[in-house]
């Protein structure tokens, strides 16, 4: 989403909550490992901070704001699929893609519930693909909840290892290589720079791990239960794909 910056010369809007939210999310597109402070924002907006108290109660209810605009963001960018698996694949890559293009407000949200409408949106989409994979509506709802936190978990590993200073970058790294290296193996400088270079690359693999885990076992307990998306409405597809993206 392209968001202009105001200068100087130029007339700024009257203040509203779509005003403060579009300053907000543009902060976070600008300082993208840096967490949002409301003297920040209202110097941006060149405001009081307490003018901002007409529109949100709090920072708290900014800042689930910000997390539905990010959950708006993964509604935009997630494909319909006619297959269950890839329906909830694309769910949460299109999640996990807009979650950590800004680390830092990740970070403050990952674990929160927005109550905002894109979120409801992502809940039909993942509940939607559930039920279309075989499950009922009370098992798809359970299940949706348990795929959903552990998408945004694993968000908020991706989101803190991004925030964390150089140094403690090269530390982190070099002990996860430790941890996990064969007996008597020691991470080289050589291998943990490289790592360093391409942390991002390797988050988004142990959750390609994580995802289709998750997949092979929800396939796995409907086969063992008898139980097929052979039988489920066209009704439930029709929905899920026509639900409408939230703005």
């Amino acid at each position: 989403m392209a968001r202009s910056k105001p200068t100087g010369s130029s007339k700024r809007p009257a203040l509203s909550r779509a005003v403060i939210l579009d300053a907000a999310m543009r902060l976070s597109d600008d300082e993208r490992t840096v967490g949002l402070t409301l003297g920040r924002l209202s110097r941006d907006l060149g405001a009081d901070p307490t003018a901002m108290y007409r529109h949100f109660r709090n920072k708290d209810e900014l800042i689930l704001a910000m997390g539905d605009v990010l959950l708006a963001e993964a509604v935009a960018a997630f494909e319909p699929a006619s297959d269950w698996q890839d329906m909830l694949r694309n769910v949460a890559w299109a999640m996990r893609r807009a979650f950590l293009a800004r680390p830092a407000l990740a970070l403050q949200v990952f674990a929160r519930f927005t109550g905002g409408e894109a979120e409801a949106v992502n809940v039909q989409h993942t509940v939607g693909a559930l039920e279309l994979a075989g499950l009922d509506y009370d098992e798809a709802a359970k299940q949706s909840r348990a795929f959903t936190e552990m998408v945004l978990g694993h968000i908020g590993v991706t989101a803190t290892l991004l925030t964390l200073s150089q140094e403690q970058q090269e530390l982190d790294v070099t002990l996860g290589l430790r941890v996990y290296a064969r007996p008597g193996n020691h991470p080289s400088r050589a291998e943990v720079r490289t790592h360093l270079a391409t942390a991002a690359e390797n988050e988004d693999e142990v959750f390609r791990v994580m995802l289709e885990t998750y997949l092979d076992g929800i396939a796995a307990q409907i086969a063992s239960s008898g139980r097929s998306a052979a039988g489920r409405s066209a009704g439930r597809r029709a929905r899920t794909r026509a639900t409408p993206a939230a703005s």
